[in-house]
């Protein structure tokens, strides 16, 4: 298992800005795969959605449909519900009179740029806002859960037009598959991947983990001149709180280059963010007196009171 760990401290607004210490842990699995008994409960619930969606007058091109990651209990994603979406979208998709389905590796690069942690995903007015982002007419979701030998599957489907607080979704829809070699994929885990190492040569950018500063005799940035983020209107709408981290190298004049979000928000709010960063201003960092260039993550909490 590898572990991103990121740590700060700094300033609390209406909008609570800082840096905090995280750890993000992303699991390491085996390839998983569906045996035909597996594969055949995926194709009755995939008739079953296809039922619901003709029903809503959701057929052919006009209407596009978009299937997310089921998800565990407590709203995370794992490496089989992620098999089980793609597998239901899969079969889905060439079912007679059946909407277009919106690629699987379509949703896989949103989730890659937003971040988004896949607890917000289990709530409807979130998923309706990224159904709208997608231009899904309608959305899949579900959750998971094993019974026994078995595996207890639900899904609904979701409709984007009432986007706000009276979202409205299908009727539940369930099946039971064998658990089988699927018990090695439960693990919690994100819908995105680990970030890459970024390039910091063109700022002579120290790489020094923050947590690591004291002991390598660095003095942290101190950030004076920190306007925050705006709410987005999706965001207000739902009335919506949530915390994202957003990490970029301080320079050795105190500016904010090449921001990035590590750990994201839905409606807008990543964007809004960086945006707003780009107008920061801090004290750099030194070592010895001297200033010095270094990647540090920062927190940015919206709150609505």
């Amino acid at each position: 298992m590898r572990k991103f760990c990121r740590f700060g401290a700094g300033l609390l607004l209406f909008l609570a800005v800082g840096f905090v210490e995280r750890c993000i842990a992303q699991d390491e699995q085996r390839p998983l795969s569906l045996t035909p008994g597996q594969q055949s409960g995926i194709t009755t619930l995939a008739e079953m959605i296809q039922k619901e969606l003709k029903k809503e007058k959701c057929e052919g091109l006009p209407c596009q449909v978009l299937v997310v990651n089921f998800a565990l209990p407590r709203g995370e994603t794992c490496s089989t519900c992620m098999l089980l979406s793609d597998s239901l979208a899969t079969t889905l998709a060439p079912l007679p009179h059946a909407p277009l389905v919106i690629g699987r590796d379509t949703l896989a690069s949103f989730m890659d740029k937003e971040r988004i942690p896949s607890h917000y995903l289990d709530h409807p007015e979130v998923l309706a806002w990224v159904a709208r982002e997608l231009r899904a007419k309608r959305l899949v979701f579900g959750t998971l859960v094993q019974k026994g030998d078995f595996l207890q599957l639900k899904a609904k489907v979701l409709k984007h037009e009432n986007f706000g607080n009276n979202t409205e979704t299908s009727k539940e829809m369930r099946i039971e598959i064998p658990v089988g070699n699927l018990a090695g994929g439960f693990a919690p885990r994100e819908s995105f991947h680990a970030m890459t190492k970024r390039d910091t040569s063109q700022f002579d950018a120290d790489t020094t983990e923050p947590t690591s500063f004291k002991r390598q005799g660095i003095e942290p940035p101190r950030c004076s001149y920190m306007p925050n983020p705006e709410f987005t209107d999706a965001a207000r709408a739902v009335k919506f709180n949530g915390t994202l981290i957003v990490e970029a190298i301080v320079t050795k004049r105190g500016t904010l280059e090449e921001a990035r979000i590590s750990r994201g928000l839905p409606y807008g709010l990543n964007q809004n963010s960086l945006r707003t960063l780009k107008n920061w201003k801090c004290e750099p960092a030194t070592k010895n007196g001297v200033p010095l260039a270094v990647v540090v993550p920062f927190e940015v909490t919206f709150r609505l009171y």
